[in-house]
């Protein structure tokens, strides 16, 4: 899979899905006005408007605002992000610190594939249904839940969860979901007038009182009502039909590449073939019986309803498109039930410091920042890290979880200490009088337990490398998602004060900080913008041209930044002069004034300008945590997934 690419296939069916929605609109409005001339022939109070274009454009116009107005109002309704699916659906979230086996067995598996592929940390919503069943909701994997239903849990072993959460993780970094919530609005919004006529019909339907004393001339204008209002019940599900049509047809073929996507990530055909042959197996299928099933089945991994329009391929074509030799058997699913106890749950267990080495001094801005090194990462290998995780990553992300102390680990799912961990990640090691004063900002901001308890986690994360501080805040994100927006303001508040503490900032506080507001403070708000915008490099190219120097300067030295430069550059313009930018034309003031331009690029022309990235970092061979916090807060700012950057490719 590639993460650019299909993010442009997603906004150009994003498109479809708008004309197709006013093609749907406009055979409405055709039916609507046929059905009120037909019937406001027979009434003398309207005979005149029939088939006038005054009642057209009456139909018109009011169809347009219904319509508009239900659509609009439902895609609002469902901006708060996937937690309003999840939570309409009837699941209910994981807590963190859950200590659960079954629930930390799944935990322990969001959190590889979201590291693995650079994307947040999702809340994890369970679906109290015997169904196996998943999905993956939001508008961006900002806000993005999954829900996996408690059938899948209990039938399914590790690969076979894993299979399925990869295939879920597809949808969040393709842009699915995005797509999936404007498909459900567009739905609604059709659908509405059914809900219009019904309406109308329960006004226009007599008591029994009023029947008996209505005269024999009979009440026309209740008649009229019951008539009109049932012709909009016809036209709605008219409408609803057309829309289950248009669900199916766009659902089906992301479906088919999920699944291989979700081989592409595990290199493990038989997680996901394996949990597609107990659905068929299981007598409860894949079904869902919360209400608002219907509503939502084209966010599930399997058809949540049995429907001729299915929005998913049959389960027999999915296995074949995976193992083309399959004997069309199914297993007795009933009589599994996968046990996980406390050992299974925990079996990723995390022990160890990672001891850090192969120092290097980088002079950023005004504040010196020690480094380590990462040699051999090559081009391809560095790209590989924006494009989605492949079986590498997985397990380098396993990897890195066990560096990190068990208890320090365990402290990211509280959400009382999870703020204590970012916060020593910025305390002055250096300078004891900026670390107390530091440490005075967090006690009068919050109160004494949480400075001691930072305090505490200091020199926990001082011995950790970047590459796992990083990670560490993927971790957090995960509790912060309990938290009220007040409360996330309040934390955003504190950590610009401990960063600005000393009047300055370096990289490594810079990448943070944009981690921070990209994985945490943006979840606390309802963003329904696109993560990415339509324009090109050659628009930008003034802007890329800040971080390609910033990355020469900061990762080559003497001449050799030059040619990193230019060889970074030749991947964006081949007729302009490649001339590296002065240092000072580099620095984070800079690099903060080109990030919201470079946000607007289209996923294409980002891949472009990542690719030309990577070749600045690939001229010496060595990828130095300069350039690694520089890339990392790039890849916050401007939504691209980034996963674990020291992975060497087969």
């Amino acid at each position: 899979m590639d993460f650019f690419t299909e993010q442009d296939k997603a906004r150009a069916n994003s498109s479809k899905l708008v004309f197709l929605f006013l093609l749907a609109v406009a055979c409405i409005i055709g039916c609507l006005f046929s059905f009120v001339s037909f019937v406001g022939a027979n009434y003398k109070e309207i005979a005149e408007l029939a088939w006038s274009m005054d009642l057209f454009l009456m139909v018109a116009l009011s169809t347009m605002i219904v319509v508009g107005i239900a659509t609009l109002f439902r895609i609002y309704f469902l901006s708060g992000g996937g937690k309003v699916v999840a939570e309409s659906l009837g699941g209910k979230v994981i807590q963190p610190n859950t200590s659960d086996p079954l629930e930390k067995r799944i935990l322990n598996l969001v959190e590889e594939m979201a590291i693995a592929s650079g994307t947040p940390v999702p809340p994890v919503y369970l679906l109290a249904e015997t169904g196996i069943n998943a999905f993956a909701a939001g508008y961006s994997p900002a806000d993005a839940v999954i829900g996996i239903t408690r059938g899948c849990v209990k039938k399914l072993n590790r690969d076979q969860l894993q299979g399925v959460i990869a295939h879920e993780f597809s949808h969040i970094l393709n842009g699915d979901m995005r797509m999936n919530i404007r498909l459900s609005g567009i739905i609604f919004g059709i659908v509405f007038l059914a809900h219009i006529g019904r309406i109308m019909m329960n006004i226009g339907l007599p008591s029994r009182h009023h029947r008996r004393k209505r005269n024999e001339g009979g009440d026309q204008g209740g008649m009229a009502l019951i008539v009109i209002g049932g012709g909009l019940v016809v036209i709605g599900l008219i409408g609803g039909f057309f829309g289950s049509l248009l669900k199916a047809a766009v659902s089906r073929q992301r479906e088919f590449l999920a699944d291989a996507s979700a081989v592409q990530f595990t290199r493990n055909p038989e997680g996901i073939a394996g949990a597609l042959k107990r659905i068929g197996g299981l007598s409860a299928g894949s079904k869902i019986q919360a209400s608002q099933a219907g509503e939502y089945s084209h966010f599930f991994f399997c058809s949540a309803l049995s429907s001729m329009f299915a929005t998913h391929p049959p389960l027999p074509i999915r296995i074949r498109r995976i193992e083309p030799n399959w004997s069309n058997e199914f297993p007795d699913t009933n009589k599994i039930s996968e046990r996980t106890d406390s050992a299974l749950a925990l079996k990723s267990g995390f022990a160890g410091n990672l001891k850090v080495d192969g120092v290097t001094e980088h002079q950023v801005g005004v504040t010196q920042v020690s480094t380590p090194n990462i040699e051999g990462v090559s081009r391809d290998s560095f790209i590989q890290s924006f494009k989605g995780p492949q079986r590498q990553q997985i397990q380098q992300a396993k990897s890195l979880l066990q560096q990190i102390p068990t208890n320090l680990l365990a402290q990211t799912k509280e959400p009382s200490h999870c703020r204590c961990i970012l916060f020593s990640l910025l305390l002055d090691a250096k300078r004891p009088s900026i670390y107390e004063q530091q440490i005075k900002t967090i006690s009068l901001q919050t109160d004494e337990d949480t400075a001691n308890l930072t305090r505490q986690c200091f020199p926990k994360v001082q011995g950790l490398s970047y590459e796992l501080k990083y990670i560490l805040v993927e971790e957090c994100a995960l509790a912060f998602s309990l938290f009220s927006a007040k409360q996330v303001n309040a934390f955003n508040s504190l950590v610009n004060d401990l960063i600005l503490a000393d009047n300055q900032i370096d990289l490594f506080e810079w990448s943070i900080q944009k981690m921070i507001e990209s994985q945490i403070v943006q979840k606390s708000q309802r963003i329904t913008i696109s993560p990415h915008g339509f324009a090109s490099l050659k628009s930008r190219l003034n802007d890329c041209k800040v971080f390609l120097g910033a990355l020469a300067h900061f990762g080559s030295e003497g001449n050799q930044a030059a040619k990193a430069f230019e060889k970074g550059f030749r991947r964006l313009d081949r007729t302009k002069p490649a001339t590296l930018p002065l240092p000072e034309k580099c620095m984070l003031e800079s690099m903060n004034k080109a990030l919201p331009k470079l946000a607007q690029l289209s996923p294409l022309a980002k891949r472009a300008f990542l690719e030309a990235c990577a070749e600045v970092v690939e001229h010496d061979g060595v990828l130095s945590n300069a350039e690694i916090q520089i890339i990392r807060g790039l890849a916050a700012a401007i939504s691209c997934p980034l996963g674990p950057t020291s992975v060497s490719q087969a």
